[in-house]
């Protein structure tokens, strides 16, 4: 995926970015936006984690009628069920304890642009029910409120996940499977449009170099022929993150360990420790510390360690869901932590 959005973001009247590449895989996605940017009916963005169904989300309102209206991204699997359902429709003084004044929510903020629910696969069956209600009504009401409110909205959704699967499962209504589905879009996986590898790679470098200022470090034949061999099971956002590891380290050592240890193959104990120390350490270099101390009389060591440990939470995190391909499960227990703490801190740190 190219330059994203920050999860939970309301956009006014931005440009979309360029989705990267020309394989056929991904000049048919190109294809499909066009075709329905301006059919105002639900739109169900399939794909695995990693390869750009925002985007395409952000393609498909930037190029309709309702673009100068709010882009609205809610990540439905980042929050819990009965805090999901304050956030998409607000909520009235005195609805809760807490509830000191009337709220909006997603939907209202929304209204007149699009509201693009990530992880939809994600909602509880009692929040799939009021989401139906909404496309079936166009209205919604405040928790705590018996007014409804009119609401002209596109809604937008994607999943990772076997929906058709979840509803024979009985973790899925099929009704509003099939108002979501009216059009469906399926985003490949990297490994399916490796035409496009050379081009993400130069755009990536070319936007890290920039971003951190930072020279190109060049990539050899033998490094882009491994990109082209690797499956890329984080896809885009994995290959994002290799890249932006290149770029900060000024090398491709640690890179290639990486790559080995996600593909299984042998490495030494010793090599595989120093490229897990190379790569979570490579978003945290002197610039940043002496950004951070810049025109202070007093070193805020206590500062420094927070922001630190954050940044290489947020990235052991984003490496664990890449390798699981986003199996939150899989992921939290590698990491040895609750599921729940680890729904927190994809919220917190903004990982989609």
């Amino acid at each position: 995926m190219t330059d994203g959005v920050p999860p939970d973001a309301v956009i006014e009247g931005a440009a979309y970015p360029d989705i990267i590449g020309k394989s056929a895989a991904i000049e048919l996605v190109k294809e499909q936006i066009a075709k329905v940017t301006d059919k105002n009916v639900t739109v169900l963005i399939r794909g695995e984690s990693g390869t750009g169904k925002e985007l395409v989300a952000q393609g498909i309102h930037f190029g309709s009628k309702r673009r100068e209206e709010s882009f609205v991204h809610v990540n439905c699997a980042a929050l819990p069920s009965e805090l999901l359902e304050s956030e998409l429709f607000g909520y009235a003084k005195g609805a809760f304890t807490g509830a000191t004044h009337n709220r909006a929510g997603r939907f209202e903020k929304a209204n007149k642009g699009t509201i693009f629910l990530d992880e939809i696969g994600s909602l509880s069956v009692p929040l799939q029910a009021k989401i139906l209600q909404v496309l079936e009504d166009e209205t919604i009401s405040r928790l705590g409120s018996v007014r409804e409110t009119a609401i002209d909205v596109r809604i937008l959704a994607a999943t990772n996940s076997n929906l058709e699967e979840k509803i024979v499962e009985g973790a899925f209504r099929s009704d509003l499977f099939y108002r979501l589905n009216v059009i469906s879009i399926v985003v490949p996986p990297l490994r399916e449009r490796k035409e496009d590898i050379d081009l993400l790679v130069d755009y990536f470098m070319e936007k890290y170099c920039i971003e951190l200022g930072k020279q190109p470090v060049p990539l050899g034949r033998d490094i882009r022929a491994h990109f082209q061999r690797y499956l890329w099971p984080g896809n885009i956002r994995e290959m994002e993150n290799i890249i932006k590891g290149i770029i900060a380290l000024q090398k491709t050592d640690a890179v290639y360990t990486e790559l080995k240890v996600a593909e299984g193959v042998g490495v030494s104990e010793g090599e595989e420790l120093r490229s897990r120390v190379a790569v979570l350490s490579q978003i945290w270099d002197d610039k940043k510390i002496k950004q951070l101390i810049k025109g202070r009389k007093d070193i805020p060591l206590k500062e420094i360690t927070k922001e630190y440990v954050s940044e290489v939470e947020k990235e052991a995190i984003s490496k664990a869901l890449d390798h699981t391909r986003w199996n939150r499960k899989k992921a939290a227990e590698r990491l040895q932590i609750s599921y729940k703490t680890l729904l927190n801190r994809i919220d917190e740190f903004g990982l989609v």
